[in-house]
């Protein structure tokens, strides 16, 4: 089984340039965790699994297989700058830094 948390205390925190996300995804290789931003949304996605086979005397008494998949998206209130952000995943923890696009400037247009 495959869980990914993003709610509660590890619910996105703004600061003043970016978004910092903590989610917990146990039991999963980290080849095996996508990251994917499209402007404010961001998607985390995972697959894992898992094989399992017990033997007596060379022969096969049971063989287990399971496979998950799961997949979270959350909105942003601003675009993610995907140059300047960060992921890293360490004991089933998916930390991620997300960089807030520098939001265009107001300009006063001309009139002609």
């Amino acid at each position: 089984m495959i869980l990914v948390n993003t709610g509660g205390s590890s619910a996105p925190k703004e600061t003043g340039t970016a978004y910092d996300v903590h989610a917990d995804i146990p039991g999963v290789k980290c080849e095996d965790i996508k990251v994917t931003v499209d402007g404010d949304v961001v998607t985390i996605s995972a697959e894992a699994s898992k094989e399992e086979e017990n033997k007596e005397d060379g022969k096969v008494i049971y063989s287990k297989r399971s496979h998950g998949a799961v997949s979270r998206a959350f909105r942003l209130n601003h675009d993610i700058d995907t140059d300047k952000t960060e992921a890293k995943y360490e004991s089933g923890v998916l930390a991620l830094t997300l960089a807030k696009k520098a939001s265009s400037q107001a300009r006063q247009l001309q009139i002609r």
